[in-house]
């Protein structure tokens, strides 16, 4: 299995914040994040980040919009 690039793995921290990778996808993405710093440090503002917008809207779904910009912007 190929080695991550940090723009690979950047596209996957939320999937697998929301549980949402598995199998091989997971395997590399862990192997990732065990030797980068910097994907690390995505990978934990990405949870705060997380945590902090289901406490504030709870129950409500966040507008489109505003996903799909804090994703984008994120995955940088």
């Amino acid at each position: 299995m190929k080695p991550l690039t940090c723009e690979e793995a950047s596209r996957q921290l939320f999937a697998l914040l929301d549980r949402a990778l598995a199998g091989e996808a997971l395997d590399a993405l862990e192997g990732h994040l065990e030797a980068c710093l910097d994907c690390c440090e995505k990978l934990e503002f990405n949870r705060k980040l997380d945590g902090f917008v289901k406490e504030r809207l709870s129950d409500s779904a966040l507008p489109e919009a505003l996903e799909h910009r804090i994703r984008r912007l994120t995955s940088r």
